[in-house]
């Protein structure tokens, strides 16, 4: 039979298809807001109706982390039973996320290639011509949100409550974690005193604070920590970002949401579906902030905390 890739769009769905010529083929789906993922901001391998493997994505942004999205799909495809179907994100006319297509397209080698009749979508490049069907329509926007919506308060019910103390834990999808940290005694020596948190990463200076700094204080500071540019975040910008824990191999455990995060003590307040305590060695931060009553409080611009 071998391999089929789904192309999707954001106005069609693959739902109903899927249920009348999937059969017992192993699905991966690297859509992170499609309703199957529960809750969204993943992408998963499922084996009939169970999730096999997951990868943490922490974004309803298809742009936000390419890279991640391929990497996952390599580590499914050698998970995956034989001749798997493979649902791909919601095509954008960027020319990163085209190419991020066609590499994914690349890795799967399939036999068949399906794409969504009327959508618009660009057909050239692939590594077997597609062939334009018919599908279902997506449900309007206002559904798609009541559905998240309930995964998420659903997510929150199953969480339990997690002190992760920051110096213990890699950090993954954030600025944050990236770089160097500053010392206080440094951080105040440079003018900063109002600054909880500082790092030096690529030539870029993070600060974490309530105050901004002024324009003077902050080219002094990026003369005194050797930086070209500066980056400020409010501690307050971190709560309520989607998160996972992953173990030191990689393997995600546990999908959660940042609290709130006390710089001075170091320690992430989070609600993760993780059991306590967990052997997190990997804390991943999303762009997706999710409120305890379940709303979608919008994205963080990428690389910005």
């Amino acid at each position: 039979m071998g391999r089929t890739l789904l192309l999707s769009s954001s106005t069609h769905s693959w739902r109903e298809w899927l249920k009348e010529h999937r059969g017992q083929r192993d699905l991966i789906c690297l859509d992170p807001g499609d309703p199957a993922q529960n809750p969204p901001g993943k992408l998963t391998l499922f084996r009939g109706s169970k999730p096999l493997l997951w990868r943490f994505y922490g974004s309803l942004e298809v742009s936000r982390a390419p890279h991640v999205i391929i990497f996952a799909l390599a580590r499914m495809l050698e998970a995956a039973g034989p001749d798997p179907i493979v649902q791909l994100f919601p095509m954008r006319s960027a020319p990163l996320m085209r190419q991020a297509a066609a590499l994914c397209a690349q890795l799967v080698q399939p036999e068949e290639i399906f794409a969504p009749k009327n959508a618009g979508l660009e057909l050239e490049g692939y590594p077997v011509g597609p062939e334009e069907i018919e599908i279902e329509s997506a449900f309007p926007q206002m559904v798609q949100q009541a559905q998240r919506k309930a995964q998420w308060l659903k997510l929150i019910e199953s969480c339990e409550d997690h002190a992760v103390e920051l110096t213990r834990v890699a950090i993954e999808g954030a600025r944050l974690g990236s770089g160097k940290p500053v010392h206080p005694d440094l951080i105040a020596k440079a003018g900063l005193q109002a600054a909880m948190h500082a790092e030096v990463a690529g030539g870029t200076l993070l600060l974490v604070t309530d105050d901004e700094p002024s324009e003077q204080a902050m080219s002094r500071a990026l003369d005194v920590f050797h930086a070209a540019r500066g980056a400020v975040a409010s501690p307050s910008a971190y709560d309520n970002l989607l998160c996972s824990f992953a173990r030191q191999n990689g393997e995600d455990f546990g999908i959660g949401i940042v609290r709130s995060i006390d710089f001075e003590a170091r320690i992430a307040r989070i609600a993760c579906t993780a059991v306590a305590p967990a052997p997190v060695r990997i804390l991943r931060l999303g762009g997706l902030r999710i409120d305890p009553a379940g709303r979608e409080l919008g994205e963080a611009k990428p690389w910005s905390l």
